[in-house]
């Protein structure tokens, strides 16, 4: 029976980054680029259109991980990475345009290594990672948390109360939203508090992801 990938919901999710990154483009950014916008902009077709192509060409997802398309779409996401580094580095950058294009880098650059995972919700098309939480700050009704991956810190806006520096919790790297006037980058995946190094990576079968599939749904039907 062929493999039906116009359905993969990583791919699902790809293309909802895909409409991000157009969206994201037509922002004030905030910073100088080294690059035209019209440059951008044609990435940002090659984007989509090695996403369409993806979605409709009917293989196995380990066969689609090591395909030259899969390939043509991970070297043009390396590209938009290089063209829009200011922005990314900058802390004069739009501070939710800057965590959505680091959503969308992240998401599209590591495809290949989520189709080898089971892909069964759309939460399989995020990134699900161990956290550690290096600062908690209250902002009633939530709490700002600075948390790492072990490469690189990010902010995420919770309700969990009681959480403490240190503490390592599961998390789910949804599209960036502004929560109580903060970007949040990620959304923790309950209070469970876990024994597992920073950075480690989740299957969506090895924690309770309903919540963020909810979401990603959500945002999909919204497009």
């Amino acid at each position: 029976m062929t493999y039906d990938t116009s359905k993969d919901p990583r791919i699902q999710v790809c293309q909802h980054a895909s409409e991000l990154l157009k969206k994201s483009l037509q922002m004030k950014l905030g910073v100088q680029l080294s690059v035209s916008r019209d440059f951008l902009e044609r990435l940002s077709q090659s984007i989509d259109s090695s996403i369409m192509t993806l979605m409709y060409m009917y293989q196995e997802p380990r066969e689609l991980a090591s395909s030259d398309q899969m390939k043509e779409l991970v070297n043009a996401g390396k590209s938009l990475e290089d063209g829009i580094g200011p922005v990314l580095e900058s802390p004069d950058a739009n501070p939710l345009v800057r965590a959505r294009l680091r959503w969308v880098l992240r998401t599209l650059i590591e495809l290949p290594v989520r189709m080898e995972t089971p892909g069964k919700t759309l939460a399989s098309g995020v990134d699900i990672l161990a956290l550690q939480i290096r600062s908690v700050v209250a902002k009633d009704p939530y709490w700002i948390t600075r948390v790492t991956d072990g490469k690189a810190d990010v902010t995420v806006v919770t309700n969990i109360p009681n959480l403490k520096a240190g503490n390592v919790l599961a998390a789910s790297f949804l599209p960036p939203r502004e929560v109580g006037g903060t970007v949040s980058e990620a959304m923790f995946l309950g209070s469970e508090l876990r024994s597992d190094p920073a950075g480690t990576m989740f299957t969506e079968d090895q924690v309770d992801a309903k919540e963020a599939t909810s979401i990603l749904y959500q945002d999909l039907q919204k497009k």
